[in-house]
């Protein structure tokens, strides 16, 4: 699973071109959370994950990135890549009420949990490189 997780981190990177790191950027937190989910659980699960993204991007601006991504050959693997703009919009973000119904509505489908925190080299994307698509309510 290490060996995955790292494919898709250096999968990721790969979109991004080299530039100096701003000093707003450097404040940054960023983790890649790694979660092996139940099969039995699976499309609960990414219901939940859809509802509970949608709003963290929509409703905290400290909440800059949360890309969740299911291994295609082991879908029960899901990425997750989360950029936060600083240590506080972080904290404040894990006791918003939508990720506090996220963890209890889900924490019996989560097999495992690992959270990676990143430390970035450079960032840089295209602004429509990665297609955001908005959820249908």
């Amino acid at each position: 699973m290490q060996q995955i997780g790292l494919r898709l981190f250096i999968a990721i990177f790969m979109l991004l071109s080299v530039s100096e790191l701003s000093a707003q950027e450097k404040e940054w937190v960023m983790r890649l959370a790694k979660i092996e989910v139940d099969s039995a659980y699976l499309e609960e699960y990414k219901a939940a994950v859809k509802v509970h993204t949608a709003a963290a991007v929509a409703n905290e601006p400290g909440v800059l990135t949360l890309y969740v991504m299911f291994e295609k050959e082991h879908p029960t693997r899901v990425n997750v890549l989360e950029i936060y703009a600083s240590k506080e919009a972080y904290q404040q973000h894990i006791k918003t009420p939508h990720f506090l119904q996220y963890k209890k509505d889900t924490l019996h489908m989560v097999k495992s949990l690992e959270l990676i925190d990143l430390d970035p080299v450079t960032m840089a994307a295209k602004p429509d490189l990665l297609p955001v698509k908005k959820e249908k309510d």
